[in-house]
């Protein structure tokens, strides 16, 4: 931080390179993820020297890879962490009216949530989880059911018996309702069979393993989850 402020100038370029940060990490993020139920396309014609086959599933080696980066970087409980004290100088410079009439101090949970929630919705995109239940027909040695597992842990399985904090908090509901979209969203249909399957299963998980613990914010936040699935349950056709 001191190396990044100067006397007498506004905090802008702090501000500015804690964005450049955030938006590195869900770039690398999003490369990650393009590797689960990933496909590399050779198009060589037949016969043409050094020619593979089309279609070579993502190893499984390296999908696994990814997911543990996936978790790691972009889902874990220390993902987004920040030096103490840093939220308190992320103020923009202001520039005439340039704020508008919204609110100026920084938006530190939309923005982390906003990086999550891009990797997530390629995660859960019907295109990829048709991509991996169908190139598990041809080489694909990481099923829906693991990677769907992992996902599910990934966003849970750390915190689920102690206090979640509010980074966590907002992901596990993004989470949560994404899978309840894809059985009962507008665009439900889009989605595979075996995909709503592993949607219902793990939302059924969510709810056994969201009983009440952890601080009296944790203890609302699980309550709100299993009033979530409940009613999605109850309208499920």
């Amino acid at each position: 931080q001191t190396k990044i402020v100067t006397n007498g100038e506004s905090y802008q370029e702090l501000t500015r390179a804690y964005s450049i940060l955030q938006r590195e990490y869900r770039n690398s993020g999003i490369t990650m993820s393009r590797y689960i139920g990933g496909i590399y396309v050779d198009r060589t014609m037949v016969g043409q020297q050094g020619a593979t086959q089309p279609y070579t599933p993502v190893s499984l080696e390296d999908q696994k890879r990814a997911m543990n980066g996936i978790s790691k970087y972009i889902f874990a409980i220390d993902a987004f962490n920040a030096p103490k004290g840093l939220y308190n100088y992320l103020a923009r410079q202001r520039r005439g009216s340039n704020f508008g009439s919204g609110p100026e101090d920084p938006k530190i949970h939309s923005l982390v949530l906003s990086s999550q929630k891009t990797v997530l919705n390629h995660l859960l995109h019907p295109n990829t989880l048709q991509r991996i239940t169908d190139s598990e027909l041809y080489g694909n040695a990481y099923t829906l059911s693991a990677f769907m597992t992992d996902l599910n842990n990934a966003i849970f399985k750390e915190d689920i018996y102690s206090s979640v904090n509010s980074f966590r908090q907002n992901l596990q509901i993004e989470y949560t309702n994404t899978l309840i979209d894809m059985l009962n969203g507008k665009q439900k249909d889009m989605f595979t069979n075996n995909s709503k399957s592993m949607a219902l299963y793990n939302l059924k998980r969510i709810k056994n393993m969201a009983a009440p613990s952890g601080n009296i914010a944790t203890r609302a936040h699980k309550e709100h989850l299993r009033t979530l699935i409940s009613n999605a349950l109850t309208e499920l056709k």
